[in-house]
């Protein structure tokens, strides 16, 4: 064992010393070794075991004692089988064959059979130290059975490993396992194991640099940079991904050109050698009135599409165009259309027309001829809409109080409902009525009678 053992060393170091390495990769998810194992029951502390002066054997006792105590033959006799999972564990099949000729210190007389197989999960310690490019050590727990002579048992496994990367996917695997036999346990036993293994798997169909299981485009040589896919417009985007494959373009456009660079694609710019604005198609908007340069008739002031981008007319400047301003050379507000807001003028000229509407004795008709002052007052009303107008209702004293009261409301509603006929909003009065408690005039005459019996407009707003 002594002189396998040295002349597998110097290999080892050969060939590590004077060679590239390579790591363990998913490129290579399958592993596949043969070498040769050793079995030792004099390290493990069993009940009953002594030592050549008689005391009790202990745990990891002369652990590395090859000659002594260790059961091995000359010759390959255990076969691995592994295979990836992911960066953190493999799953490792495993079978050997060998000889028991002594049990710890024991010479046998008869020697045993033994035969073993195994499932094991590998954790990749490179996970806690590091990754190298070559040293792969490992953590092993599992679990198998093992022939001892003509005895079976269940195994549960545990140990440590590593695999050493000594040229491209070859290395050596080195690995101690403790096996705790529950059928058995006289023969539960450490297991040292040396092998070369081998890594397999691996393909590159398209033969462009990229394995199969990392090409994203294995059946079409391509750019590794691209996971293995082609780009035939060299613009950094996948053909599969590229919406304009043949023509270079941009990655915000998923492949496809924009000559302005304004976010368009060039099939859909309206003005493709222009960087305009998307919510146009591409074209600018130099004033930003939402009007396009080339149908502005004036590209650089603001003005609305109804005037052809130019700005509208206001020649009194009260900021009412002309065409919406009723008042074009006299400067008013835009609640007033653009007309002076005289308010007290207004509330005259309401005053003077109303004070000409009198009523007959006793009711709510008006003579006929105040039509014109009232089609008059109405234009007013509708020229200052957004005012808001109080409208009064008054009689003489001729008849009971209550009866004057309800006739100066029916008054005031009279005038009410015609200025509504000639279209004033009815939602701009309001109505009240006071009967013959507010005399302008005599009542003790019937020309003083005549002016109380009447309505009062007023401006409340």
């Amino acid at each position: 064992m002594n002189t396998l053992l040295k002349k597998t060393i110097l290999f080892f170091v050969i060939i590590i010393t004077s060679t590239s390495v390579r790591s363990q990769d998913k490129e290579n998810p399958w592993l596949i070794g043969f070498g040769i194992n050793a079995v030792d029951f004099y390290s493990v502390n069993i009940s009953g075991m002594k030592t050549d002066i008689g005391l009790e054997t202990v745990w990891f006792d002369q652990f590395f004692n090859l000659n002594n105590h260790y059961n091995y033959v000359t010759a390959p006799t255990k076969l691995t089988i592994g295979r990836y999972i992911n960066k953190n564990f493999n799953v490792v099949l495993s079978a050997s064959i060998n000889k028991i000729t002594q049990w710890g210190n024991v010479k046998l007389n008869n020697s045993l059979s033994y035969f073993q197989t195994d499932i094991n999960f590998n954790y990749d310690l490179n996970n806690v130290i590091g990754e190298t490019s070559w040293f792969d050590p490992y953590v092993i727990i599992g679990g198998g059975v093992n022939i001892i002579g003509s005895k079976s048992s269940p195994a549960f496994n545990g140990g440590l490993g590593t695999k050493l990367w000594v040229y491209k996917n070859w290395g050596v695997n080195i690995q101690t396992e403790y096996k705790h036999l529950f059928d058995n346990d006289k023969y539960r036993h450490f297991q040292h194991s040396f092998s070369i293994v081998y890594k397999l798997g691996s393909h590159d169909k398209d033969g462009d640099g990229v394995k199969d299981n990392e090409d994203n485009c294995p059946e079409i040589a391509g750019l590794k940079e691209l996971g293995g896919c082609p780009d035939a417009d060299q613009d950094g985007i996948p053909d599969a991904d590229d919406l304009c494959p043949t023509v270079y373009g941009t990655k915000a456009l998923k492949g496809c050109p924009d000559t302005d660079n304004d976010g368009v694609r060039d099939k859909y710019d309206k003005c493709p050698l222009v960087k305009g604005s998307p919510k146009l198609n591409g074209c600018p908007d130099f004033d930003r009135d939402g009007i396009i340069d080339m149908k502005d008739a004036c590209p650089k002031i603001p003005g609305p599409i109804s005037n052809n981008g130019c700005p509208e007319v206001d020649t009194d400047l009260d900021g009412v165009i002309d065409k919406l301003d009723k008042c074009k050379l006299k400067p008013g507000p835009i609640s007033n259309n653009g007309c002076p807001d005289n308010k007290k003028e207004l509330e005259v000229k309401l005053a003077v027309l109303a004070s000409d509407i009198l009523f007959l004795p006793g009711t709510d008709i008006f003579y006929a001829k105040y039509e014109n002052n009232l089609n008059q007052i109405a234009e007013l009303m509708r020229t200052y809409n957004h005012l808001k107008f109080l409208i009064e209702g008054h009689t003489d004293r001729i008849g009971t109080e209550e009866s004057n009261l309800e006739l100066s409301l029916r008054r005031a509603n009279k005038i009410v409902n015609y200025l509504v006929s000639r279209g004033v909003n009815k939602e701009n009065f309001t109505i009240k009525s006071f009967g013959e408690t507010k005399p302008i005039a005599s009542n003790d005459t019937k020309e003083g009678r005549a002016k109380n019996r009447r309505v009062e407009i007023k401006i409340v707003n």
